[in-house]
């Protein structure tokens, strides 16, 4: 497969904001010294033998690198994988740390792999390497966010709202109120949450215009799942923000497509091909608007699929759950795609495709389908 980008749960550093810009927003004073949290001492000697290449790929070992270098190597590759969507850059990533003797970690090392832990799904061995970096560091609130983001990925709301207290406590502003309006959004008011939140965007001319960023992806997620009209205008001015980022063009695209607007999302998809999500979300506009390039695409998808899982490298069942259902017409075997994405995923977006996957099936989801939920059908 080509490549892929996560396209479930809230906008955290895996769907959303580059984590570099991250870093900038939650440890400004740390940046100048590249660390990835609060400082951590990490002796000279602490080296491993590795150089990048300029582009982005690990090269045959010719200088010294110390481990907090090593961590900036390993953030290379993240925002690579989120700028490409392809998972490529994680396994290199992973071999990076593998370099460095265990012995020699730090709460940054835990940290940079939780991350790259949360980009495999692999949710749970994220979540170990994050009780690590806390344990060290409590006042970490790069590592709080990322277990808010993984808590909501995985519908775990006790979790995400208590990751949210912690983010509140030691770094209070726009981004806990963001987590804070947007756990309150699955609770009885949640238009109510989403019009708080939207006055506090509104009213913090002085927050760093990162936080503003992760507060707008957060409305966005937020409308659309609650299927709210302004939905559509919070994407667009998300996109308009940082027109490169994957996560948020195929959300916005999915979301009209929901509104039955496959035209634009010709447009907005084209040249994006190679992005596996986007060129599933681009394969159902085509094949909806009767466009003559909508076989072409159709047969490149499944070819991707095919060699993916002959690589062993599919990671993303929503996209060929959605491809299945959506373009090929396939209800069963997108069915059982979608429920062993549920298993993993348990997102918005996850939850409504499961559904829809059901009931074209004709089998039970499993859920507790609501008025809203039937809605989708």
């Amino acid at each position: 497969m080509t490549s892929s980008v996560s396209h479930k749960g809230g906008p955290g550093l895996c769907p959303g904001l580059p984590l570099s810009l991250l870093m900038v927003l939650l440890f400004p004073f740390a940046v100048a010294a590249a660390s990835m949290g609060p400082s951590v001492s990490i002796p000279a000697t602490d080296a491993v033998i590795l150089q990048m290449e300029e582009s982005g790929q690990a090269a045959p070992a010719q200088a010294v690198m110390s481990a907090e270098d090593l961590v900036n190597q390993v953030r290379i590759h993240i925002e690579h994988s989120r700028a490409t969507g392809s998972p490529r850059p994680l396994g290199l990533a992973q071999g990076l740390l593998e370099r460095l003797p265990q012995a020699q970690w730090t709460g940054d090392v835990y940290l940079m792999r939780a991350t790259v832990l949360q980009r495999l799904h692999r949710f749970d061995e994220a979540e170990a390497d994050l009780n690590r970096v806390l344990q060290q560091q409590p006042d970490n609130a790069q590592a709080w966010l990322t277990r808010y983001s993984i808590a909501l990925v995985r519908d775990d709301l006790e979790t995400a709202d208590r990751a949210c207290q912690y983010l509140r406590q030691y770094r209070p502003g726009l981004l806990a109120e963001s987590c804070t309006q947007e756990v309150a959004s699955y609770a009885e008011q949640p238009e109510q949450a989403v019009s708080k939140l939207s006055r506090a965007l509104g009213t913090a001319s002085g927050a760093h215009p990162v936080e503003r960023d992760y507060a707008l992806v957060t409305l966005a997620v937020m409308a659309s799942r609650l299927h709210l009209p302004e939905a559509g205008t919070y994407w667009q001015q998300s996109l308009l923000q940082d027109p490169d980022d994957l996560y948020r063009r195929a959300r916005y695209a999915d979301w009209l497509l929901d509104q039955r607007d496959p035209e634009t999302v010709v447009k907005i998809t084209q040249g994006y091909e190679p992005i596996d999500t986007l060129a599933v979300l681009r394969a159902i506009a085509l094949k909806r608007t009767g466009h003559p390039d909508a076989n072409v695409l159709s047969e490149d998808l499944e070819q991707r699929f095919a060699e993916a899982r002959w690589r062993g490298e599919f990671l993303h069942q929503w996209e060929y759950a959605r491809f299945m259902l959506d373009v090929k017409n396939e209800p069963d075997a997108a069915f059982i795609a979608a429920r062993e994405n549920w298993k993993t995923q348990r997102a918005a977006p996850d939850r409504e495709l499961l559904i829809r996957a059901a009931a074209a099936a004709g089998q039970p989801s499993g859920l507790n389908v609501s008025s809203d939920d039937e809605d989708m059908l």
